[in-house]
């Protein structure tokens, strides 16, 4: 007859030894993953904001949902198209940084540059549309009822309101961020000015780098 096993003192010791032993090891590897992301200038991380469901049309007139984000790399900027400077200047640098990062491979045909008019009353679709393309023909120009707006801006910590000039006429103050948002609708940045487009394309690599050495 088999003898029925008996734990011994030394036995109890020696597991609880490997226990530790491995729980050691993962503090340890998490601290240093912490400590790497800790490294990645401007990472967002290990807690990113996610991005809740929305309802945009873009400059077809189609809808713009989460649907349009998830499993691509998405620079996301929130501007209008009477913009006088900020947005001009931005969407230029990010129609180069577009170019460049298409021929890396976690971009590639996954990435993609969305503009969000603030200004819905001026910014129909038409307008939009050739407003945007006229920068890049990949570019796509979204937007929304003020209120819809007002909920999605709010979530990203993105300020925008009406600036009366003159009698009938008005401005846009905006921020002036770029957004990165991941294939899993994570923020992982905001890219803050003064923008370039090499700072852009080097945020990208180094994020983009790091999360997918952390799946």
């Amino acid at each position: 007859m088999q003898k029925p096993f008996r734990s011994t003192p030394g036995l109890i010791a020696g597991t609880l030894v490997v226990i530790a032993f491995g729980a050691g090891v993962a503090l340890s590897y998490l601290h240093m993953r912490q400590g790497d992301a800790a490294m990645v200038e401007g990472l967002l991380w290990p807690d990113p904001p996610i991005v809740s469901p929305v309802h945009l049309l873009d400059h077809d007139s189609a809808p713009f949902t989460l649907d349009r984000l998830r499993g691509k790399w998405t620079f996301l900027f929130f501007g209008f198209t009477s913009c006088p400077d900020i947005c001009p200047t931005t969407l230029e640098l990010l129609a180069r940084a577009h170019d460049d990062l298409k021929t890396h491979d976690r971009y590639g045909a996954a990435g993609q540059v969305v503009f969000v008019s603030v200004d819905p009353d001026r910014d129909s679709p038409e307008i939009l549309r050739a407003y945007v393309q006229y920068f890049h023909e990949d570019f796509i120009g979204v937007t929304a009822a003020v209120e819809e707006l007002e909920d999605f801006t709010r979530e990203l910590g993105v300020l925008f309101m009406k600036v009366p000039q003159g009698s009938d006429d008005y401005s846009v103050d905006h921020s002036a961020g770029i957004f990165l948002i991941d294939p899993d609708l994570r923020v992982v940045s905001v890219i803050t000015p003064p923008h370039s487009t090499n700072t852009i394309v080097r945020r990208f690599d180094e994020i983009s780098a790091y999360i997918e050495s952390s799946l």
